[in-house]
């Protein structure tokens, strides 16, 4: 292995040798090189990462945190499609390497077992979590959260097939400044409920010192459209509207677009066609797989 690369994961070749994991195979950089000195790290797919969790990677990282002495940023779970869908990523609780190292940016995907149960960090100023379901628990675990300095949250929310269990109350607490005091891009994003929590996001008083608002690769359609025509002047200030990915038709996608052109606020937006069958009408998030 190089001593560049920065990537800790299984082929599935490796998948075959019952003695490889992703444990040692971080062991075995270790030997030859002493010490992890890059400032980033990322771990990607350990052994059948559909059905077990990478509980034995996160004891050995927090074991040995003292030959990982530059890190800034980890990527947990960083996995393609054909290694492993993110909807059937198992994961565990994570926050024993946020409060461990003082890493500035955290991504994890994968939602299934996801948990950040009592992290606390000065440091951390970016958390994502790529999810196709993001549980009850898991928002709670972020709520209660110790993270003055947390500058960027992005939650891929997701669906109820996948995981998603929450109701749009329990997202409320991210729209009030009081719990995230810092915070400069809020990205709730990906969700079945994406109209709803919109709604809730103007009603909050988060938005006022905000920079990016993320409502982006879920179902908002023209019910989260009138929501924000009628609070437009409240993203005055912004510096990027993310509406990727939306089924908002086009008359109203145009008067948000030509509102924010206005204020010059950068405004990101792309169409997604609405499935009818017969009576119904079908929207889906980005990630459902």
């Amino acid at each position: 292995m190089k001593k560049d690369e920065i990537k800790f994961y299984l082929t599935w070749e490796d998948e075959d040798e019952d003695e490889i994991t992703v444990v040692t195979k971080i062991q075995d950089y270790l030997n030859e090189y002493g010490k992890y000195e890059n400032e980033k790290l990322i771990i990607g797919m350990w052994s059948e990462a559909y059905e077990c969790s990478p509980d034995h990677i996160v004891e050995f990282l927090v074991e040995n945190a003292e030959q990982f002495p530059n890190l800034k940023e980890i990527y947990f779970g960083d996995m393609e499609g054909e290694e492993c869908e993110v909807s059937w990523i198992n994961n565990t609780d994570l926050a024993p390497l946020i409060n461990t190292f003082k890493v500035e940016k955290f991504t994890a995907k994968g939602g299934l077992g996801l948990r950040f149960d009592n992290i606390k960090s000065e440091s951390l100023k970016s958390l994502s979590i790529i999810s196709g379901g993001t549980d009850k628990e898991t928002l709670n675990d972020l709520i209660n959260a110790q993270l003055p300095n947390l500058e960027r949250i992005e939650i891929y929310l997701g669906v109820c097939d996948y995981g998603f269990n929450a109701e749009v109350e329990d997202i409320i607490p991210f729209t009030k400044r009081e719990n995230f005091p810092k915070l400069k891009y809020l990205g709730l994003k990906n969700s079945e409920i994406q109209d709803e929590i919109c709604e809730k996001v103007f009603e909050g008083d988060i938005l006022k010192d905000l920079r990016v608002l993320d409502l982006s690769l879920g179902t908002l359609g023209d019910k989260g459209a009138k929501v924000i025509l009628d609070n437009i002047e409240k993203l005055s200030h912004l510096e990027c509207f993310d509406l990727t990915y939306n089924y908002i038709s086009e008359n109203l996608l145009n008067q948000i677009g030509s509102k924010l052109k206005e204020y010059n606020v950068k405004f990101l937006s792309s169409q997604e066609d609405v499935d009818i069958d017969e009576d119904d009408e079908w929207r889906y998030p980005y990630i459902t797989e």
